[in-house]
């Protein structure tokens, strides 16, 4: 049998990148899969529509997640089809490249309300759906204590922050809800590969496992992590042990 079958997954920011190999990662495991995105309404359509076309189940919804508002609209669309959910992957962020002269209070806002407000409204919001299950967050390496980016920083401290948040949040839902967290180094998205040729040869010069990680290999850690009974308020972090020579 496979490892999510008959289970309803919601992945947050899933239309492209990591969330999109977790929605199909999770879809061949067996699982329904909510597909979600904010902008990319275009691509959010055609991963859902790919997982059907592939034998899986899917359906996507279009929402805005950083404000509560935008959080309820979701949840009513998903109450219109499942009456309960089973996994919860906060997914949903933005990396904001910001020179710290150029910070201001709404530089600030825009950043926690991605990458950190997003993960605290849907993980309260879902408690009225979930009674067991998991919610898996995305943080980041940058959130991680010695691998931040001084360009980064609002960033780095909402992921810092959704550290922190999942293992409070494990406590909170304990135990009936498993609360985990991925922290990611260099994956091989769209995004990773239009970045300029010198930059990517200092990062991968810097990974012990000499390469980049792929997407499909980092959506494992999700399927573990939501089929796993004894991991909760942890954060995995898969760099392929960048962070281990404190590079940044």
């Amino acid at each position: 049998m496979k490892r999510l079958y008959d289970k309803v997954a919601l992945i947050t920011g899933s239309s492209t990148g990591i969330g999109r190999a977790i929605a199909q990662t999770f879809a061949f495991e067996g699982a329904e899969v909510i597909v979600v995105s904010h902008n990319s309404r275009t691509e959010g359509e055609a991963t859902a529509q790919e997982i059907i076309d592939s034998g899986g189940k899917a359906i996507y919804i279009q929402a805005d997640l950083s404000n509560q508002q935008g959080v309820d609209f979701l949840f009513e669309k998903v109450a219109e089809k499942y009456s309960s959910i089973d996994i919860l992957v906060n997914n949903v962020g933005h990396a904001y490249s910001t020179p710290f002269d150029e910070i201001t209070e709404a530089t600030l806002i825009r950043d926690i309300n991605s990458n950190l407000i997003a993960t605290v409204l849907c993980s309260k919001k879902v408690k009225q759906y979930m009674k067991k299950g998991h919610i898996i967050n995305t943080s980041s390496i940058r959130g991680i204590n010695y691998a931040g980016r001084t360009h980064l920083m609002g960033y780095c401290a909402g992921k810092a922050a959704v550290d922190s948040f999942t293992k409070n949040l494990a406590l909170q839902y304990a135990p009936d809800i498993f609360v985990n967290a991925v922290a990611p180094g260099f994956v091989w998205t769209e995004t990773l590969s239009k970045t300029q040729g010198n930059l990517l040869k200092k990062w991968l010069g810097s990974i012990p496992i000499e390469r980049f990680i792929k997407p499909e290999e980092l959506a494992e850690i999700y399927v573990m992590l939501a089929t796993s009974n004894i991991f909760t308020g942890s954060i995995i972090v898969a760099d392929g042990g960048y962070t281990l020579l404190e590079k940044n």
